[in-house]
């Protein structure tokens, strides 16, 4: 067992808006390209004159998680593409190798893919979900000082996946251990048709 989120990770995407708790696990990326990068808003300021700050404000930050897979014989890539775009937002998770750690959740995505080859690594295609605010994403939610429900662009949760028909998986997700407060269960409701 692990004691922080590291090592060899899967993934795990959905369509937003999906009926059901079928998630399709992704090929294992080449190694050590799966990355999380987080990029801080702006910090906006009121100075007076003589240059004393009255205020300031940060605006939220924007996260892209970035992976590459390789283009194997027989084997189809998870979305497709054309000229770099990927139609429709998907949902992302990031499960580490010790499942118990948290992971990445990323309620809303839309993907970018760039295909390159070198003789060195072959054929690769690098996928780049940018999160976007997953409303209503119970997930992706929390809630603020003033008591508010907030949703989440980015957020940790622990994550189990369960094997089910047709080579998919139902996931479930908990909050990670907050002080005392152990992992707390997070309930999804589907639309099942």
């Amino acid at each position: 067992m692990s004691v922080t989120s590291w090592g060899k990770c899967t993934i795990y995407v959905q369509e937003v808006g999906s009926k059901k708790n079928e998630w399709t696990k992704l090929p294992t990326p080449k190694d050590g390209t799966t990355t999380v990068t987080p990029t801080k808003g702006d910090t906006m300021t009121q100075v007076e004159e003589g240059g004393g700050i009255v205020d300031r404000k940060t605006k939220k930050s924007t996260y892209e998680a970035v992976y590459q897979l390789f283009i194997k014989k027989n084997q189809s890539q998870p979305f497709k593409t054309i000229d770099g775009i990927v139609e429709g937002n998907y949902r992302l998770a990031i499960q580490p190798e010790d499942a118990e750690l948290p992971g990445v959740y990323m309620g809303n995505t839309t993907i970018g893919a760039e295909e390159a080859y070198t003789t060195e690594s072959g054929a690769l295609i690098t996928y780049t979900h940018s999160a976007l605010i997953p409303e209503g994403d119970a997930v992706a939610k929390t809630v603020n000082s003033k008591g508010e429900d907030v949703y989440c662009a980015y957020r940790w949760r622990v994550i189990t996946a369960t094997k089910t028909t047709g080579g998919k998986y139902a996931l479930t997700f908990k909050k990670p251990q907050d002080g005392d407060t152990p992992p707390a269960e997070i309930t999804e409701t589907y639309a099942e048709t």
